[in-house]
């Protein structure tokens, strides 16, 4: 069989849900295949608060993203490549499986905590136009 590349989009503020899609994602690996986890950044998203966060303060917080990406991979198990990105998340993954060309994206549906589990927005708009197979963790 041929490698496959799969992507992980994995929101660090909720560490046991992207823990579980750590695992979820390793379950789908196969020896040769590549695996990619990617957390976006949402400061460009929201462009009013931009201006005022300093060029400083990103670079910091980018570097907290990268070191807790590392330990989620290390937690799970998993060798993988790490994507720190920034601007809304469903842009922001859908450029990044344009650029992977990815045989499977992997994502939650929504924040933990919420009573029925419900497809987030950016969930929806990543099953609507992924140029793959995208598998949803409630």
């Amino acid at each position: 069989m041929a490698p496959r590349t799969l992507l992980a989009m994995v929101d660090i503020a909720h560490r046991d849900n992207a823990l579980a899609l750590c695992h979820e994602a390793a379950s789908h690996l196969r020896p040769d295949d590549t695996l990619h986890v990617a957390y976006v950044m949402p400061y460009a998203h929201f462009s009013y608060v931009e201006p005022y966060v300093s060029a400083d303060s990103i670079k910091a917080a980018a570097a907290r993203a990268h070191e807790e990406l590392t330990t989620l991979c290390k937690d799970a198990g998993l060798t993988a490549k790490e994507h720190v990105l920034r601007g809304s998340v469903g842009e922001q993954a859908l450029l990044l499986a344009k650029d992977l060309n990815p045989d499977m994206v992997l994502l939650n549906a929504h924040r933990p905590g919420i009573q029925m589990h419900t497809l987030g927005s950016h969930a929806a708009q990543i099953v609507r136009h992924a140029p793959c197979t995208v598998l949803v963790k409630k």
